[in-house]
């Protein structure tokens, strides 16, 4: 169990992304504003403590990522 509250987040680390992949045609970004790192949907700051507890991946990110695998 992860005890740090140190969390990867878009206000801090998206743009060093965006710069670091700036210019590579074959990549996209998506936010997905309401979900963790394991894309479980909830409200407010993400928290260590949110991957404990069995949930379901946002149904979008599923299909994001179905639709993506079948146009590469």
């Amino acid at each position: 169990m992860c005890t740090t509250s140190s969390q990867v987040t878009v206000d801090d680390d998206l743009a060093r992304w965006r710069a670091g992949l700036d210019g590579r045609p074959k990549v996209s970004i998506r936010v997905y504003d309401a979900d963790n790192h394991l894309f479980f949907p909830g409200t407010g700051p993400s928290t260590p403590a949110e991957y404990v507890a069995p949930q379901h991946v946002d149904p979008q990110v599923v299909t994001d990522i179905a639709t993506w695998l079948t146009t590469i």
